[in-house]
């Protein structure tokens, strides 16, 4: 390839905005920490802490998949009659859990992830937590446990519109070049 067609191929292939790939086992980390502090509780808090520690800085060993099996054994653990908001976070970070991690096995962390790639992961788990939000709000109006407007699925909601975003600056930047 000569000179003259490298600006021509780079036009061809624009490039939108990126995040270093260690973003994604730093985000698979803070979502098992921020799980395992609304769901485990005494000696699997210890653990689970440990695990997501561990899980971020070995993403491709079967370390997620325990963390997400320990969550789920720690809900189940708990006090049935003590539903509350912390259902409907436990939720979105599984889901979160469930969707980063084979993009963080994936993605070198060395390399750089343009955020625009994250853009069918992100549209698949805010359909998937539309209707898990709604299915826990319920479980949870039935218990009259159910709070005017859980955190966890404002949060959620908040992250999901500015992904969506970016995601819409993106491909427009894209088109209009």
């Amino acid at each position: 390839m000569s000179g003259a067609d490298r600006p021509r191929v780079r036009a061809a292939f624009p490039i939108g905005p990126w995040v270093p790939g260690a973003v994604l086992p730093i985000a698979v980390g803070a979502a098992g920490v921020l799980a395992s502090l609304l769901v485990l509780q005494d000696v699997l808090l210890l653990v689970g802490v440990g695990l997501s520690a561990f899980t971020a800085l070995r993403v491709r060993t079967p370390a997620p998949w325990l963390l997400v099996a320990l969550l789920v054994v720690g809900q189940l653990l708990r006090d049935p009659a003590g539903l509350d908001a912390s259902l409907a976070g436990l939720v979105l970070a599984l889901h979160l859990l469930v969707v980063l991690v084979p993009l963080a096995r994936a993605v070198p962390v060395r390399s750089r992830l343009q955020l625009a790639a994250l853009g069918p992961a992100a549209v698949t788990t805010g359909l998937v937590q539309v209707v898990a939000q709604v299915l826990v709000a319920l479980l949870l109006a039935a218990q009259d446990r159910l709070q005017l407007l859980p955190t966890a699925s404002t949060v959620g909601g908040a992250l999901l519109v500015v992904v969506a975003g970016l995601l819409v600056l993106t491909r427009r930047a894209e088109r209009e070049e």
